[in-house]
């Protein structure tokens, strides 16, 4: 049974290309389309929302400075950075960390992200399920082993809810 649904930020529930490398409390993000219609689904679900993040420069807190300003806060129970656990995706260490904060077990969890290379094989390598988002083709990555293969693929945050279903089954 899925409890818990991780996410990755840029280009999986935001647009990346709106954060150009600069700190996220200096930037307001822009929401993917569906990004509050799922969010809200998933949280009347039941789900636990993490968010996890590769990020040279924002802790936690600038996460969630970044998040209110947009109002998309109040969706996540917990947000982890690679800035405060000193390790980044694919990492094992960091999604050891989200699942310990949010108190799930690897099979009990989904990663959701838009790169192969970081949230699809760490989370792989960790035994979650995993679903690519490839909305666009700015990292046009190719799977090349079975640790880089997604569990699903899906090309717009609506078709999650219904992934998500699916793998409950």
């Amino acid at each position: 049974m899925i409890r818990a649904v991780f996410f990755d930020l840029g280009d999986t529930l935001v647009d990346e290309e709106d954060i150009g490398g600069k700190p996220l409390w200096e930037v307001t993000l822009k929401k993917l389309p569906y990004f509050d219609e799922v969010l809200t689904e998933l949280k009347r679900k039941g789900f636990k929302l993490v968010m996890i993040v590769n990020t040279p420069v924002s802790r936690e807190e600038h996460i969630r400075e970044a998040l209110r300003k947009i109002d998309a806060e109040k969706y996540f129970d917990v947000i982890v950075t690679s800035l405060d656990v000193g390790h980044e995706k694919p990492d094992e260490r960091i999604f050891i960390t989200a699942l310990r904060r949010v108190r799930v077990k690897p099979m009990e969890a989904v990663m959701v992200g838009n790169r192969i290379s970081t949230d699809i094989v760490g989370a792989n390598r960790v035994g979650m399920k995993t679903i690519l988002l490839k909305w666009n083709q700015r990292y046009p990555e190719r799977i090349t082993s079975q640790e880089e293969q997604p569990t699903h693929t899906i090309k717009s945050l609506k078709d999650l809810p219904k992934v998500l279903a699916e793998l409950e089954v």
